[in-house]
């Protein structure tokens, strides 16, 4: 019976290795944190460039699970902060200067309290933009937009709004 059981332990070892887990660990998250906020901060530096990607690419790129929580954690922070109008001033920022349709922007900017966006679920809101990819991108603008609309364009404004443990 002993020699089942280990054998049991180790083929459930062997397929958790196997499995593609995302790695929440403190310092994976406060890492992912800290290079979203730098390419945040050098898109606002040029708005026309867009927001850079070495977060998800490069050297040791981010897993876009945990890139996903933490730009969800920003948006639904920064919804308890801010008022209609400050959510209403981000999309805008975000369309004025990037020329992203507002329409597009409205499905990720309920997760952040603009009254005029559709209430949708996170499964619901990444099914509109028919890529996941596309809907991180979308939180990466959103979260710029933020930082320029009401974090006085300084990207260390979301760390307060940072995952913690």
């Amino acid at each position: 019976m002993g020699r089942n059981s280990q054998r049991r332990r180790s083929a459930r070892a062997a397929r958790a290795a196997h499995n593609l887990r995302p790695d929440l660990s403190e310092i994976s998250r406060v890492r992912a944190q800290k290079r979203l906020r730098a390419d945040i901060s050098t898109w606002m530096e040029n708005p026309s460039k867009g927001p850079g990607g070495t977060f998800l690419e490069g050297e040791h790129p981010s897993d876009p699970t945990m890139v996903m929580a933490i730009l969800m954690a920003w948006l639904v922070g920064a919804r308890e902060q801010i008022t209609e109008d400050q959510a209403r001033d981000t999309v805008l920022w975000v369309s004025d200067n990037l020329g992203i349709q507002h329409d597009d922007l409205l499905q990720v900017a309920g997760f952040i309290g603009h009254p005029d966006a559709p209430n949708l679920t996170l499964n619901q809101a990444v099914e509109r933009y028919e890529n996941p990819m596309a809907f991180v991108l979308s939180m990466v603008l959103l979260s710029g937009g933020l930082v320029a609309a009401v974090g006085g364009a300084d990207p260390d404004w979301l760390k307060q709004f940072d995952l913690t443990s």
